[in-house]
């Protein structure tokens, strides 16, 4: 199985989001909102410099929803900043975008993508 620098970076940026997430819920240490900050703004540089490039709209509308999930991420690390509990639903939708995303673009063959 061959791993490149980008999938590495984004899967601890990834393994940062939800540290991050789970971590203002038990504590009110403000280190944990700046792990997930960092774990969101490394998600969002690497969706968006690894763009897609096939020509197969589906794909192109599913990949463009994980953007648009994934650049949620950094608002939610705002108001994570700003207090309150409102980030909560956010968070709930991005991961549930996210969710879809990932189950829809495995159900489209590897031919098509």
């Amino acid at each position: 199985m061959k791993t490149n620098f980008k999938s590495i970076i984004f899967s601890a940026s990834a393994f940062l989001v939800v540290v991050g997430a789970i971590l203002p819920l038990f504590t009110t240490a403000t280190w944990s909102l700046y792990i997930f900050a960092i774990g969101a703004a490394g998600m969002s540089v690497m969706r968006l410099i690894t763009p897609y490039r096939g020509k197969n709209l589906r794909m192109r509308r599913l990949v463009l929803i994980e953007l648009l999930a994934t650049l949620m991420l950094l608002f939610v690390s705002f108001l994570m900043f700003s207090g309150g509990r409102d980030w909560v639903v956010l968070l709930t939708i991005s991961a549930l975008l996210q969710l879809y995303t990932s189950i829809m673009i495995g159900r489209i063959p590897i031919e098509e993508r």
